[in-house]
């Protein structure tokens, strides 16, 4: 989320500064989920009611998720309930990240295309693990780490520093190495250098922080995605298998991994083989979407990126 002003980003700087260890502190303090889960219920409920433009920037990409209008009562359930969702899913990152693993081993009930990763923990190659800012892919770490795989989390430094600061230490609990990208100059090299050595990289795919993305339908319309991870794929010859972590109505986990999606190298063909592996993740991307639209967390408007409108 961007702020709309120096004096706003202030403010958030220091609403989360005082936040995040709070939340940090409750999570460690309760044992049960629920209890946390409330607080972020209000806090939640304060936030949308001061900063609506948010939850409008989820109204309409839930009305596009849904081909519906955007006065659709589903329209408005759907869209508190993705705010909701998302505090509750930095909940259960700080809840479980500051409990032993088994914790949250516990809460996953299923596992759809486990073999292709046991495949690559066997293989000892690199891979690129492309989720979405869905679900709960914070905690993947911790199953990955139960199949004897360590993954190197690809990350947009945020710009609050509390935030970056909790995020980072709880991730080290977890297992997962934070590699921060800032999409300038030479901060890919890093990847690069992983995946020649083997190692896993966790990447997103849903959002194109560049603005070099390639146009491709998603839900009825056009919407650009990254082809970063796929630029790398293609250089490495690093396959790509998409993940995706949810939650169901009891509040367990579930974790889909897809076949390996594998980009040709050879310059004369990589870029159409680029664009259909990028079709394929979407297409797998969107029927998860469909399946969980309130766990979609993109607060602005997601076919209408006002910084991609800049540009023009």
């Amino acid at each position: 989320m961007q702020g709309d002003s120096r004096l706003l980003d202030a403010v958030y700087s220091a609403v989360f500064g005082t936040l995040f260890p709070l939340f940090l502190l409750a999570a460690r303090k309760f044992e049960r989920r629920s209890r946390a889960f409330e607080i972020a219920n209000a806090v939640v409920a304060v936030f949308m009611a001061l900063r609506p433009k948010y939850l409008d920037a989820v109204r309409a990409n839930v009305a596009q998720i849904l081909g519906t209008s955007l006065r659709h009562p589903k329209v408005e359930r759907i869209a508190r309930q993705v705010i909701r969702n998302h505090a509750y899913a930095w909940v259960d990152f700080f809840h479980y990240g500051q409990r032993p693993p088994e914790t949250a081993l516990a809460n996953f009930v299923s596992l759809e295309g486990g073999e292709y990763m046991e495949r690559l923990a066997q293989s000892k190659g690199g891979c690129i693990l492309l989720t979405a800012h869905a679900g709960n892919y914070e905690l993947g770490g911790l199953l990955l780490k139960s199949l004897g795989l360590e993954i190197h989390a690809v990350y947009k430094p945020d710009r609050f520093e509390a935030v970056e600061r909790l995020r980072t230490r709880i991730r080290r609990q977890v297992g997962v190495i934070g590699v921060p990208v800032d999409g300038v100059g030479f901060s890919t090299l890093p990847l690069l250098k992983l995946l020649r050595e083997g190692r896993l990289v966790g990447m997103q795919g849903d959002r194109d922080f560049s603005l070099n993305g390639l146009p491709i339908p998603f839900f009825g319309s056009t919407a650009y995605f990254p082809r970063g991870p796929w630029e790398l794929a293609a250089m490495t010859g690093a396959p790509v298998i998409a993940s995706f972590f949810f939650m169901d109505a009891e509040l367990r986990f579930h974790a889909k991994f897809f076949e390996p999606i594998h980009v040709e190298g050879e310059r004369s063909k990589r870029m159409a083989s680029i664009e259909q592996g990028m079709r394929q993740y979407v297409r797998q991307l969107e029927a998860l979407v469909r399946a969980h639209p309130d766990q979609w967390y993109c607060f602005y408007p997601f076919w209408n990126d006002p910084l991609r409108k800049a540009l023009d």
